[in-house]
């Protein structure tokens, strides 16, 4: 448990100064901005459109939308970049096998390595999205209906459907990043990843605002995790780790 904790707290050390994550943090605070400004516009024209009993599921479902793009923008893709660019980086130097010469199972120097990116990513991005949400209800719907607006299922999914996705890709980066020469690849695998998962639920009918559309979040989560368990056990090994530090 002790080196769990010590590779964990290096680890995030590291990942906070290196430079992929604090590009990372730049490009999230950077792609915020259009989503805000894009989704309270949407908003204002929605609730200038009709009363409120007739848009309200469509001011949901826009809510939903912005809610989930900037959970995903936080918490997946924030995660993605503070893990990889430190696994390429302790390759290279031979970090990597003074870490595994230490009296640790290749599991938990695993889940040390996905606790130091998704942890950062998680507490950033929940206050974050909720700070956006709140935003767009204070400057566009408060204004037209004269109350808050933020139905519980929106809730769910920016609390707990996004954050399960995020840490099962946070998994499976680390647990690719492990394992290949070239720790890049595992970014590459989770955007290809999250593109499918965000073109494919709306397009079954699922509404941003819906608790199906939380629940399907969560059940993609949990399956990209558990996969990434299976993996582990079969093919997480310290020899294969070495082998591909040393092919770089």
């Amino acid at each position: 448990m002790s080196g769990f904790l010590v590779i964990a707290v290096h680890s995030l050390r590291a990942n906070l100064r290196h430079r992929q994550g604090l590009i990372g943090v730049a490009v999230v605070a950077i792609g915020i901005v259009p989503v805000f400004f894009a989704m309270r516009g949407t908003l204002q024209e929605l609730l200038a459109r009709a009363d409120w009993d007739v848009v309200r599921p469509w001011v949901g479902n826009a809510l939903g939308l912005s809610g989930y793009l900037v959970s995903l923008l936080c918490v997946v893709f924030l995660g993605v970049m503070l893990g990889v660019g430190t696994l390429t980086q302790e390759k290279a130097k031979g970090a990597m096998e003074t870490l595994l010469a230490a009296p640790i199972r290749e599991t938990a120097l695993w889940w040390a390595k996905v606790v130091a990116c998704f942890l950062p990513a998680l507490v950033v991005g929940v206050p974050v999205t909720l700070g956006i949400l709140w935003a767009l209800n204070v400057t566009a719907i408060v204004p037209a209906v004269g109350e808050i607006f933020l139905p519980a299922p929106i809730l769910a999914t920016v609390l707990l459907g996004v954050p399960v996705l995020g840490l099962g890709l946070a998994a499976l980066v680390n647990l690719i990043g492990l394992l290949v020469a070239n720790p890049n690849l595992a970014s590459l695998a989770v955007v290809v990843v999250v593109i499918a998962i965000s073109n494919i639920l709306p397009r079954l009918g699922l509404e941003f605002a819906s608790w199906a559309f939380a629940y399907a979040n969560m059940a993609a989560g949990g399956l990209v995790f558990a996969g990434s368990v299976v993996a582990a056990r079969f093919f997480l090994t310290k020899q294969r780790i070495i082998l591909s530090a040393r092919r770089l």
